[in-house]
């Protein structure tokens, strides 16, 4: 695993533990002032930075978080980490449990809210993951060398 990954990776797990705690503060740090979550189910509505906060402390909750078969691919100035994510979360009481499959963008912060050049995430995305079967069998052999 590169640093960045493991950077990466690492934010990302401080990000989920911060709302598990509803820990506004660490949310807002972690969190680029253009955010915005998309869900597969309603791909052209976007949850911009304000909602994500105002919510995530109060009516989307989280118990448990974990993530498995992590990838970071390195962009530059931008990184893209994908991952399953297994946890336990409710919105006003109706359950919102993983897997689901998430693609984060983080960028090092240049802006007012972050001028120390830090690693925000300003985008998630986020749908089911696709069962194991031919077609993702197929997609694997496309693989140089297979």
């Amino acid at each position: 695993m590169t640093d960045l990954a493991a950077t990466i990776e690492a934010l990302s797990n401080r990000w989920m533990q911060a709302w598990i705690q509803r820990d506004r503060a660490a949310l807002e740090e972690s969190l680029a002032p253009d955010f915005a979550l998309i869900v597969s189910a309603s791909p052209t509505h976007r949850l911009d930075r304000a909602s994500w906060l105002a919510t995530a402390c109060t009516r989307y909750t989280c118990t448990e978080f974990r993530y498995r078969d992590v990838q970071v691919r390195d962009l530059g100035a931008v990184a893209v980490m994908s991952a399953i994510a297994e946890f336990t979360a409710e919105i006003d009481g109706v359950p919102r449990n993983g897997p689901l499959f998430l693609t984060d963008v983080w960028r090092r912060g240049e802006n007012a809210v972050d001028t120390n050049g830090r690693w925000q995430v300003c985008a998630r995305y986020s749908s089911h993951p696709e069962p194991a079967g031919a077609s993702s069998a197929a997609v694997r052999g496309l693989e140089q060398g297979d």
